[in-house]
């Protein structure tokens, strides 16, 4: 397992599923690519269907708290010893990660598992059931903490 995508949140969750990733990561000595899915740009009313959607070194300011937050987490990757690499992207998170996945050739995903209610999963569905329905990749949830 050479590489592992780690989508984060800036949920509760997100120590949880870093933990977790850091123990896997460092078992098989894998590269870690953290990724965050941000909203498209508010101005912007165009959001992007491409497979991957950096946000432009010209809004980074616009950005600047949901990049402390992948840097932060990624300290705690190096900090283990691990290669980790960090990529803030915009548009649906589901479309947005399945295409960094594919691009990066990704071995496993690790998602956070939100618990939602029936109702918000009818009509607005669930970023890690959209990621597995997606992929062909295995998927590793990780639960919230009771």
């Amino acid at each position: 397992m050479k590489t592992i995508l780690v989508p984060i949140d800036s949920n509760k969750e997100g120590d949880l599923v870093a933990s977790k990733a850091i123990e896997i990561a460092s078992a098989f000595e894998s590269k870690v690519h953290l990724v965050h899915v941000t909203s498209a740009d508010k101005n912007n009313k165009e959001d992007s269907d491409s497979e991957i959607d950096y946000i432009s070194s010209d809004n980074l300011s616009k950005f600047e708290k949901e990049m402390d937050i992948l840097n932060r987490f990624k300290s705690k990757f190096t900090e283990a010893g691990l290669l980790c690499e960090v990529h803030l992207l915009k548009g649906k998170p589901q479309q947005q990660i399945l295409g960094l996945a594919e691009k990066h050739h990704v071995d496993l995903i690790i998602l956070g598992l939100i618990n939602h209610s029936t109702l918000y999963k009818v009509f607005v569905g669930s970023v890690s059931n959209e990621v597995i329905k997606g992929t062909k990749t295995p998927v590793l949830l990780v639960p919230p903490r009771k």
